[in-house]
């Protein structure tokens, strides 16, 4: 059994089996809107490796506009690392597209606070506009 970094069972396979739900478009729409649920429920408490299986996971459900808006309500925390940023960046140009939504704003101004340090981020960003 892997651990995380707190010492505990990784969740990255039960993450793995939520993405695999979310990809599932037989599966009906309130229980996709569940599973989505729990990633947002649980996503200050991931480290790393488990946050960014719950950014992949996000990401099977392609564009779509439930799943930019949980995304969108883990950025803070996830943002915090700037490791998450390329990754964060990734899940969101799968789930939301090249647009800035109104409600992406304060992403992307952390995101902009990151690129001052990292200059592969700080060339991605201009790809991405504001929505008018």
């Amino acid at each position: 059994m892997s651990l995380n970094q707190h010492g505990l069972p990784t969740r990255v396979p039960a993450i793995a089996a939520i993405g695999q739900m979310l990809a599932d478009r037989q599966l009906p729409a309130a229980e996709r809107q569940q599973a989505l649920d729990l990633l947002v429920q649980d996503h200050a408490d991931l480290d790393e490796v488990e946050s960014q299986a719950a950014l992949w996971a996000m990401a099977q459900m392609g564009r779509d506009e439930t799943a930019c808006t949980a995304l969108l309500a883990c950025a803070d925390t996830w943002l915090q690392n700037a490791e998450m940023a390329q990754p964060f960046l990734d899940g969101y140009a799968q789930v939301c597209g090249n647009r800035i939504v109104p409600a992406a704003a304060p992403a992307f101004a952390q995101l902009q606070q990151l690129a001052q340090h990292d200059a592969e981020l700080a060339a991605r960003l201009p790809t991405f506009t504001k929505a008018s």
